[in-house]
């Protein structure tokens, strides 16, 4: 059973029956939020399931102020905006914050749904993905209070940790609670990676770049635009392959082989090691 819970902020009361009913008759549940203060109440007892749907403007402030408040008490709940066309602008400030994406309210019958089954879609790719174990020893609690601290940023994290500790297993948690969990995650196996190899794997390459260059192949920071890249065994990668990236991830941008132009990118870097760097 899915326990998705969308909690809809909304202060005309008419518009908030309105779209509660129509999320009732596709078969989720909906609270009902007049006012700023109320949604804190509803989301001091949401779940990591449920997802928000909020008003732009609101009696006691607006949907703006509602998502920073949670991204400072780390929530990290999906967050979409319901908006007029006149505010779209306010609304793509609401998406550096964190929000999932925005909706006038015009097309909000034709586009919510479908915007809540993408997120639910992602979410359980991720499940499948990864399966998460309750864990309740004192170590394990303080990491997932550190990764609910990280992840509602857009900083790179490196974990440390040796073979079987899951490594890979906390990058998912930190991408699952960030504002990028529907978008992709990337996985590359560094030691897979040749020196050679790397530079097409990472960036793309465009056709007849080079001999067997038949088509054009897009690389991983293509693949995770948006999303994350988790670079697992960071370490093995040869040294002109960390130089590469370095520069790339300094700059935001990076060229393709073969290409006459660099692209930017959009992607946060989560890398693991079982190596000691510094004494490397």
């Amino acid at each position: 059973m899915d326990k998705t819970k969308i909690i809809v902020v909304e202060d005309n009361i008419v518009y908030c029956e309105y779209v509660c009913n129509m999320l009732s008759r596709e078969g989720y549940r909906t609270v009902k939020a007049y006012h700023l203060s109320t949604a804190k109440k509803h989301l001091q007892q949401a779940t990591d399931n449920d997802i928000v749907v909020a008003d732009l403007r609101l009696p006691d402030g607006n949907g703006i102020d509602l998502l920073r408040w949670m991204r400072k008490e780390g929530k990290m709940q999906p967050f979409i905006i319901m908006t007029d066309y006149a505010e779209v602008h306010t609304a793509v400030e609401s998406m550096k914050l964190g929000s999932i994406d925005y909706i006038p309210k015009q097309l909000v019958e034709d586009k919510l749904v479908p915007l809540l089954r993408s997120i639910q879609k992602e979410r359980q790719a991720g499940q499948r993905r990864m399966p998460v174990f309750a864990r309740e020893g004192s170590a394990f609690q303080k990491i997932m209070h550190r990764i609910r601290l990280v992840a509602a940023t857009d900083m790179s994290v490196m974990i440390f940790g040796e073979n079987g500790t899951g490594k890979e297993h906390i990058a998912h948690h930190l991408h699952d609670k960030s504002k990028r969990a529907v978008k992709p995650f990337v996985a590359v196996d560094c030691g897979s990676l040749t020196k050679e190899l790397a530079p097409s794997a990472f960036f793309g390459h465009v056709k007849g770049a080079f001999t067997g260059a038949d088509c054009a192949k897009k690389g991983y920071f293509h693949e995770a635009e948006g999303g994350t890249l988790f670079l697992d065994e960071v370490g093995n990668l040869a040294l002109e392959t960390q130089q590469m990236l370095l520069r790339a991830i300094q700059e935001r941008r990076y060229r393709p082989i073969g290409d006459k132009s660099d692209r930017s990118f959009n992607v946060r870097i989560i890398a693991a090691t079982n190596e000691d760097l510094e004494a490397a």
